[in-house]
């Protein structure tokens, strides 16, 4: 299902990776593709599948660490110019957050979002798809934009608006704001 809206146009074709890590529904994954493709008028591909990375598992915290997660992928990445995502099905930390939504690397050009506190289920509500790969969108563009060197917005709709619970993220939009808009293209 492709969502209404604009679609920025950068300077440079630009391609994005989705590497999903260990088991990923396919249907988030296609709908990732199909509209951060749009969004960004960008080729996005949808990588291999790699395993969870068993070396970013923290067994005290059971949870993973991006800041690890990203540090590998910058390694192995194949294609410099191209943006990564990882989406993943666990729950991440990084630095001084007890969990986050999602982390990117813009030196490197990767970043990660997490589907684990995005399902409503987590918060004790029925299982909905569509707001699932809604959720899953905002964060992707939100990680993406990072990617591009834009930092947080103070607009709360705006995706770039920092979401520090799942309220947060249901009230922004997939969309920047005409500033950060105006900032990405500049870019």
């Amino acid at each position: 299902m492709r969502i209404p809206g604009k679609q920025i146009i950068l300077s440079a074709v630009i391609a994005i990776r989705i590497i999903p890590l260990g088991a990923v529904d396919n249907s988030v994954l296609n709908y990732l593709k199909e509209n951060l493709s749009r969004i960004f008028n960008a080729q996005v591909y949808i990588g291999k599948r790699e395993p969870l990375p068993a070396y970013a598992y923290s067994k005290a915290r059971g949870q993973y660490a991006s800041r690890d997660i990203l540090n590998y992928l910058a390694r192995t990445k194949e294609v410099q110019e191209e943006k990564v995502l990882a989406v993943i099905n666990k729950d991440i930390h990084a630095g001084r957050f007890n969990f986050v939504f999602g982390q990117a690397g813009p030196p490197s050009g990767v970043s990660i979002i997490s589907l684990f506190r995005l399902y409503p289920s987590y918060y004790h509500l029925p299982g909905d798809k569509d707001l699932l790969r809604k959720r899953a969108l905002k964060e992707a563009v939100h990680e993406i934009g990072h990617l591009f060197n834009l930092g947080h917005c103070p607009e709360p709709v705006c995706v770039m608006h920092f979401s520090n619970t799942i309220s947060d993220t249901d009230k922004k939009d997939y969309q920047f704001c005409a500033k950060c808009q105006r900032n990405l293209v500049d870019k």
